[in-house]
């Protein structure tokens, strides 16, 4: 999806122009809105929080950077869109609201960043407490303790009652 965007921008600016029905802005927005709710949507049902905390948290870490990616480009491409078309001077300018198209997704990208920098932190904590610590310290238990509160810290990430991506 990252790589279409600007793509999608391009072809939405040609139909803008090209088509009689959405040269109005009254139609087009409207378009430009469903959009980023797919975006949105999209992203929020490929993220499970159920299993971000699980045994791959590299392949979490994956997800959660390209679902930010994504998100975020989704703004770039619109606005670097707008002053291509402003710069151009030809046509109208693109003029929709940025809260009916930004806000959702903007919210959802600040929850990826947060999930993402718990995910690296859990990472990060059962590598350094691992076989190494448990043989340099020869305290196993000690560690596996430690452990055991670390992961216990994701617990109540992992079963909130409501979806984090929803405001």
């Amino acid at each position: 999806i990252l790589e279409t965007l600007p793509s999608l921008m391009s072809a939405l600016r040609m139909v803008w122009v090209i088509s009689r029905h959405y040269k109005e802005d009254s139609r087009m927005e409207p378009l430009m809105e469903r959009i980023a709710w797919q975006l949105s949507t999209t992203v929020s049902s490929l993220i499970n929080v159920r299993q971000l905390f699980k045994d791959n948290l590299g392949g979490s870490i994956k997800l959660l950077g390209d679902a930010r990616a994504v998100l975020e480009r989704w703004e770039k491409a619109y606005m670097d869109m707008r002053q291509r078309i402003e710069d151009s001077g030809r046509d109208n300018r693109w003029e929709f609201d940025r809260q009916k198209l930004f806000t959702r997704t903007r919210y959802m990208a600040a929850r990826c960043t947060d999930l993402l920098q718990v995910v690296e932190m859990l990472h990060d904590m059962r590598a350094m407490l691992g076989p190494e610590l448990k043989s340099v310290t020869g305290n196993a238990a000690g560690i596996n303790d430690v452990l055991e509160r670390v992961e216990a810290a994701v617990v109540p990430i992992e079963s909130v009652p409501f979806d984090l991506f929803d405001r």
